[in-house]
């Protein structure tokens, strides 16, 4: 943010940081084994573990906060510091304090922000939040139920998540959609007319307010008196925005005659009080509260409309048609609300842990535009994949910051940060990362399952990725690690153009003939320049290779 965001550039901010409860990493994105079993991505377990525990990263950001933040924000860190001392949850509140003032400063004057955490972290971040933001910014501490019910021992099972809602001053945007009223509501307030509308029914003072005034807003009309009811005129809005122009300069008794010449107010007879006329539109209703949950078995409770009770932020299931496959994704309902709650057509809207691209898709969907900030390389092959089925193509036009577009970016990244340059060449080959183990697996850093079939199954391809000094004994290894491993194909990616030694002992592996297709060789090498330039691996279309063949493949 601070090399890229200038000041007050950004109208909505939501942020859902990943928190590690209990020793258990809440990481955004997971891998599926071969059975089928979820577990979490060794990238993102690498990219965050630094900030769940303390040690330098976590040192270097209490710093940061000691040296720029504002002294109210040092003061209330130092103090969680005395109180948690150098504790994984004091780690985590490092991490974020330096973070949420760069968000301040990149929010405009009329922003809002949007905090997505977990019960067990929400009242130190609330602090924090109101050091930064001020506590007369703070707006609503909102509860999101996240999942149905579980049963859990010897303690309430914990269903919600919370929300910190803070805005930048007191000239935020702000406008909530309403909900639908209840059908028992709509009939006690209400009574359906021969046409099928349904006019409200409950006039009684709705055309005063209380107390008594001098003028026409206490004058007798009609037969009426305000004054003797201790009230006095006082017109809804609804009914004045039904009129012409010009109605808003007459006088309160003016008004009145013009609205019951409108058929906006009715006098029964023998009533007590004027009525307005007013029927149900389809954009009544009640403003959200506080408590933001999907009432499971309310379908049919609301007027007209068969969903149940806040079905719109209702939590993802396991098979829920937005599911991605990663164990925190919020649903875009929760999104689509906070962004019409808080931003207009155009507004620019932040996520800087964006993760699996929730809000990105929320925010394209709702014509804003969008900035999403993630740690690793993951997000962003899966943000892409995201946006191309959002069916709004044609009008998506976005750039990438950080990721690798030329062979310098990529040197650069790998000199910074070798495990994202590993996970970025992994990904962008269309495979999947793999944690580094020792042993067996000899330096696999990845896997891709190719087109083709290998004695009955899809041929799978190994991956080796090196941001150092190569030679053919890297080749040689992989060469190894394939035969422990039984796999068709061996990637070795590197930063530089291989060396004659290197080619040779590659070529030595021999390749596939592929039916239909050219020779495939079993062991590939890619520079990060090839990988920029669209070249990917190589695979068999349809082998069949016996034991002897592939001996003499080797």
């Amino acid at each position: 943010m601070r090399e890229h965001f200038p000041d007050e550039s950004v109208d909505l901010v939501y942020l859902d940081p990943p928190f590690k409860p209990n020793e258990q990493y809440n990481v955004l994105f997971r891998d599926r084994g071969a059975e089928g079993a979820s577990t979490p991505s060794a990238a993102q377990v690498r990219a965050f573990e630094d900030t769940w525990q303390w040690g330098t990263a976590a040192r270097v950001a209490f710093n940061d906060v000691k040296e720029n933040a504002p002294s109210g924000v040092r003061r209330t860190v130092e103090a969680l510091h005395t109180i948690l001392g150098f504790s994984n949850m004091f780690a985590y509140l490092a991490m974020m304090a330096p973070r949420l003032v760069e968000l301040r400063r990149v929010m405009k004057t009329t922003a809002s922000i949007y905090l997505h955490c977990d019960p067990a972290a929400s009242h130190y971040l609330k602090l924090l939040m109101d050091a930064i933001f001020d506590p007369g910014n703070f707006r609503n501490e909102i509860i999101w139920r996240r999942t149905g019910a579980h049963a859990t021992p010897r303690r309430f099972e914990t269903i919600h998540d919370v929300i910190l809602f803070y805005t930048k001053s007191d000239e935020h945007y702000f406008a909530p959609t309403k909900r639908a009223y209840t059908r028992t509501h709509v009939k006690s307030r209400y009574v359906e007319t021969s046409d099928g509308k349904w006019q409200f029914n409950t006039g009684g003072n709705i055309l005063s307010g209380p107390g008594v005034t001098e003028g026409e807003s206490g004058a007798p009309w009609r037969g009426f008196n305000p004054t003797a009811k201790g009230r006095h005129w006082a017109i809804p809005g609804y009914l004045a925005e039904q009129m012409p122009d010009g109605f808003r300069s007459l006088g309160v008794l003016d008004r009145l005659d013009a609205l019951l010449e409108a058929g906006l107010i009715e006098i029964k007879p023998d009533a007590e009080w004027p009525h307005p006329v007013k029927y149900l539109n389809a954009e009544d209703g009640i403003l959200p509260a506080d408590i933001w949950a999907y009432q499971p078995g309310t379908e049919g409770v609301l007027h007209e409309t068969t969903v149940g009770i806040d079905n719109d932020v209702r939590w993802l299931g396991p098979k829920g048609a937005e599911r991605l496959g990663y164990p925190t994704q919020k649903p875009e309902g929760l999104l689509d609300r906070i962004i019409l709650a808080s931003s207009r057509d155009g507004d620019i809207v932040l996520d800087p842990f964006c993760g699996c691209g929730t809000t990105i898709a929320s925010a394209e969907r709702l014509e804003r535009y969008w900035l999403g900030i993630d740690i690793t390389y993951d997000a962003i092959p899966i943000i892409r994949d995201r946006l191309a089925l959002t069916g709004l193509q044609d009008r998506i036009d976005y750039e990438v910051w950080g990721s690798p577009e030329t062979a310098q970016d990529a040197a650069k990244l790998a000199s910074e940060d070798p495990y994202q340059f590993q996970w970025w060449a992994v990904r962008r080959l269309d495979g999947k990362e793999i944690e580094r183990k020792k042993g067996a697996d000899r330096g696999v850093d990845g896997r891709i399952t190719l087109i083709g079939d290998v004695e009955g199954r899809f041929p799978e391809a190994i991956v080796s990725v090196k941001a150092g000094r190569t030679g053919p004994a890297h080749v040689r290894e992989l060469a190894g690690t394939m035969q422990a491993q039984k796999v068709e194909i061996g990637v070795l990616v590197v930063l530089n153009p291989p060396t004659k030694a290197m080619r040779e002992a590659a070529d030595a592996e021999g390749g596939y003939p592929g039916v239909g297709a050219e020779w495939c060789p079993r062991i590939q090498i890619l520079t990060a320049a090839d990988i920029i330039s669209g070249a990917g691996v190589k695979a068999p279309l349809a082998v069949s290779v016996s034991k002897k063949s592939r001996a003499r493949g080797r």
